[in-house]
């Protein structure tokens, strides 16, 4: 069992792979949260002379929009016909977030477990800790950790489960198109702006449909985090007397914990054609959110102290690069007053899954 970490100058997780690559292992396994050509330019050229002659078997996370189209691509290029890539995709709020590395034989294995992605910083300039295990196959111990080990990595490729599919360049181009891979050699800007003029970000045509995209991965339950009660404060303590506090007063001292998210029932506007009224020009969608949420909470949407005011539009105010979950993906939305709109407040994002959110009153 041995430690690596990184930034070192040698044994570093890029090294390992590189240096097991260019071994005569039968067998090249992994897991790994993002992939991205800064990463994949460094093994795509051992990984496809391995896999000449080995097989190489590995499954590759897509959440956040982590891993790009370019990285996948040379992934399937390494491991030409002899092995294959699988996406895992769970698409509840589970991050599939591993990084294991596995190289084995009949008569021993070394595995890589850490922190670090397939990624230039994760392989060789990140600050990142891993430990790499030597397992003889001859002690029983080993097999046995191997064992758990596969176990786990034959679960997570498992077709059958929904949350795990095979790439191939046609689903690749599916998974650019929906929006779940980025495209590297587009700027953040010009994806939208592709989004935006009925593109796809690798260039290829989308339509307009309100009908439902047929899913591309399954939802699985997972084991939820153990609750936690918060503590509360203290009640007063008075020196030399007993102090007694009732229990309004100890509810009232409780620590008073901060929104972290909003959820609503969407009408029907919300997630068909948008406005349809005879008279008016057609627009995107509009989710509308009550102005009381957003007086009720105001710390939670950054009302007033995270606005700035518009010059050029008196009573208008604007909020930008605001994080909002949308669907599998999280994006960069602008939140915007409009005093001739009712006091709406408009999130807007240039893709077609979604440009306004409102509030009203």
């Amino acid at each position: 069992m041995e430690f690596i970490h990184q930034p070192a100058r040698a044994n570093r997780l890029g090294d390992f792979l590189i240096d097991n690559l260019q071994k005569s292992w039968p067998v090249f396994r992994a897991a790994i949260a993002f992939v991205k050509q800064s990463g994949t330019r460094h093994v795509v050229g051992p990984l496809a002379a391995f896999s000449k002659a080995g097989k190489s078997d590995l499954i590759v996370g897509i959440d956040h929009r982590g891993t790009s189209k370019e990285g996948l691509d040379d992934l399937l290029v390494g491991v030409g016909t002899s092995g294959r890539v699988v996406v895992f995709h769970n698409p509840i709020a589970s991050t599939f977030h591993p990084k294991v590395y596995l190289f084995r034989s009949d008569a021993k294995a070394e595995v890589l477990v850490g922190s670090g992605n397939l990624t230039e910083g994760g392989i060789f300039t990140n600050y990142e800790a891993s430990v790499h295990l030597n397992l003889d196959l001859s002690v029983a111990d080993d097999v046995t950790m191997l064992q758990s080990i596969e176990t786990v990595l034959d679960e997570w490729g498992n077709t059958s489960t929904g949350t795990a599919r095979v790439l191939d360049s046609a689903f690749l181009t599916t998974l650019v198109a929906r929006g779940y891979v980025p495209v590297e050699a587009l700027t953040a800007s010009e994806r939208d702006d592709a989004a935006t003029d009925g593109e796809t970000a690798d260039g290829g045509e989308t339509t307009e449909s309100t009908e439902v995209l047929e899913a591309l991965f399954s939802a699985r339950s997972v084991a939820h985090a153990p609750s936690v009660a918060w503590p509360r404060k203290s009640p007063p303590q008075v020196s030399g007397t007993t102090a007694t506090t009732s229990a309004a007063t100890i509810a009232a001292s409780a620590v008073a914990m901060p929104n972290k998210g909003f959820v609503m029932t969407l009408q029907r506007t919300d997630v068909g054609t948008g406005q349809v009224t005879p008279g008016t020009s057609r627009r995107s969608p509009e989710i509308f959110v009550p102005l009381s949420a957003r007086e009720n909470d105001p710390d939670f949407w950054g009302w007033p102290s995270k606005f700035t005011p518009d010059t050029a539009k008196p009573g208008k105010f604007d909020r930008f690069g605001v994080r909002m979950r949308v669907g599998t993906e999280i994006a960069n939305v602008n939140m915007m007053t409009w005093p001739d709109k009712h006091d709406c407040q408009d999130l807007r994002r240039r893709t077609r899954r979604s440009r306004h959110i409102c509030w009203r009153a």
